[in-house]
């Protein structure tokens, strides 16, 4: 499903719902660009004769990650049913766009960079580059936040201690302007019984210019410090009124409201990245999720009210599980969009990472665990091939997520690419379970927290076809609809033939030591170790406070 920048807002609390309730998240990113290292100069490295170290190949790749930008940002959650025997996939695809929110204006200005190599890869996979800045959902990092904010205050701050502009004798059309100023002020504020509240400050000649709404500004300031000055009609002219210090308060509090306003739109996509990460969401205005011209829209608000309150406090509370496909720099990447400036050192990368994902997958390492260099390619597509005809465990597709259907066709779209791999993830997992010979008792199959019996190799046949329920389960979905996953509708409970002897098939529980040989290891094979391993930590008391670390911000 795709979600656009038109009803990002509105989609909004489903997708936090459905993050909420998966047992795992898959995500993909598409770049501008991935690498920024030269070929063929001094910096190429084709002619070295030993790998790179693990901090070296993050110099690169954190040159990139601050270089390009995530183009588009897909995730999958999935769910378990375990009433129908299969894993529920959401897929959802998200364009990023690096311009301000509509209606929104927070002085941002962005560097955005275009590798052509990265760029023709794209285009010959149907990428639309239009789709990002027409359509794209936009988002503002936790650095840009904090710099927006703290521009807000020194402007504010600023307004009030600006340097008194000098006016020379031999200026005498600012004189006269300041002149009659003064006077109109003058006569309005020793006027026993006004007219008006308050009294406007214009020109013969047309608006007012920047100049002359800064000298009244000053000429109040220091002559009437118990009035205050109010540009009107866009400027046009200065409205001059009493000093009200409850009614200058609510303005401020109006004025900061507004702020948070345009802060929590242009935050866009981070919702998702902070419900993923455990981040705050306190900041989400209800108001996104009802329609406020409808006559219930008071029962919609205690309703949107109260369903929000759960997802966040599930969301706060839950330990969340994050699949992807090679992520050493899709999580740097996703690090550099949405917190900020990389790290330079590996180990603060790694510690980093840790703290905001603190259990991740990396498909590529499960696939690739044990093997030597001998081993064929890697990548997502050719890794799931085999398995598209593997239906145990079965993972199907939501019927309202079912524009990806197909078994390819829509490959380098980042919500393709990670429903393909929430799809590797299970049936690789699975594989590795039956090799593994993970035993039935140590695995809880009445924890619908993750928990689930044997994976029986009995109930893979030897062309790798589903048990016989399924079967007749996919065949019937196949012949009424041409999506073949999408089997929500299905009434499965409905089915009396359904055979009582086929076992569930789920993974293990999270928490089973099956996962400790693939749990925070990413796949690095350009590197001398061959991976990252995100919970080792950093022993060198030289690199301590370096800098400061996240948990701390958090």
């Amino acid at each position: 499903m795709e979600v656009d920048q038109a009803h990002f807002r509105r989609q909004l609390l489903p997708i936090l719902k459905h993050i909420a309730n998966a047992k795992f998240v898959s995500f993909d990113l598409e770049m501008s660009g991935i690498s920024t290292r030269p070929k063929y100069s001094a910096g190429d490295r084709s002619h070295d004769v030993g790998k790179p170290t693990l901090q070296q190949q993050y110099d690169e790749m954190r040159s990139a990650a601050e270089t390009f930008q995530v183009l588009q940002f897909g995730i999958t959650c999935v769910e378990e049913d375990r009433e129908k025997d299969f894993y529920l996939a959401r897929p959802y695809n998200f364009n990023l766009n690096p311009l301000s929110a509509e209606g929104v204006d927070l002085r941002l200005d962005r560097t955005f960079t275009f590798s052509t190599s990265a760029c023709d890869f794209l285009n010959k996979n149907g990428f639309d580059f239009g789709k990002v800045f027409r359509e794209g959902v936009p988002y503002l990092s936790r650095d840009e936040e904090e710099e927006r904010r703290a521009e807000y205050s020194q402007r504010a701050n600023k307004n009030a201690s600006i340097p008194d502009i000098v006016v020379g004798p031999e200026d005498l059309s600012t004189l006269e302007f300041s002149r009659l100023a003064r006077k109109t002020i003058k006569d309005w504020f020793n006027d026993p019984t006004p007219d008006m509240s308050f009294v406007n400050i214009g020109s013969d000649a047309g608006a007012l210019n920047a100049f002359q709404r800064r000298l009244v500004h000053q000429l109040v300031r220091n002559e009437f410090p118990t009035l205050r000055t109010f540009p009107r009609n866009d400027g046009y002219f200065m409205q001059v009124e009493h000093l009200d210090v409850k009614k200058e308060e609510e303005f401020q509090k109006r004025k900061d409201a507004r702020f948070n306003t345009l802060i929590a739109k242009q935050k866009g996509l981070r919702w998702i990245f902070e419900a993923l990460s455990g981040g705050d969401l306190s900041d989400i205005e209800p108001e996104w999720f009802y329609n406020q011209a409808a006559e219930d829209s008071d029962e919609q608000l205690l309703e949107v009210q109260r369903e929000f309150a759960q997802v966040t406090q599930t969301l706060r509370r839950k330990k969340h599980i994050i699949v992807g496909h090679n992520l050493f720099a899709d999580l740097a990447f996703l690090f550099r969009t949405f917190i900020g400036h990389l790290p330079v050192n590996v180990k603060h990368f790694q510690e980093d990472i840790h703290v905001l994902f603190p259990y991740v997958i990396d498909t590529k390492y499960v696939a690739t665990y044990g093997n030597d260099a001998m081993n064929p390619r890697s990548n997502l597509k050719e890794l799931l091939a085999p398995f598209r005809k593997t239906h145990v465990p079965l993972i199907l597709l939501h019927q309202s997520h079912n524009a990806y259907g197909a078994e390819f066709g829509k490959e380098h779209e980042a919500g393709f690419d990670s429903w393909m791999t929430a799809e590797l993830f299970v049936k690789l997992a699975a594989s590795k379970c039956l090799e593994a010979n993970v035993e039935s008792e140590s695995v809880s199959s009445s924890d619908s927290s993750g928990g689930g019996a044997r994976l029986y190799e009995s109930d893979f046949s030897v062309d790798g076809a589903p048990s016989g329920w399924h079967v007749r389960q996919l065949n019937a979905k196949a012949n009424a609809n041409t999506n073949p996953y999408a089997a929500l509708s299905l009434d499965f409970a409905k089915d009396n033939d359904r055979d009582s002897t086929v076992s569930r098939q789920w993974l293990p529980d999270f928490n089973h030591n099956f996962w400790d040989i693939y749990v925070n290891k990413l796949r690095v094979n350009a590197s001398e170790t061959g991976f990252c391993d995100l919970a080792e930590r950093e022993d060198d008391e030289r690199l301590n406070g370096l800098r400061l670390p996240l948990r701390q911000v958090l």
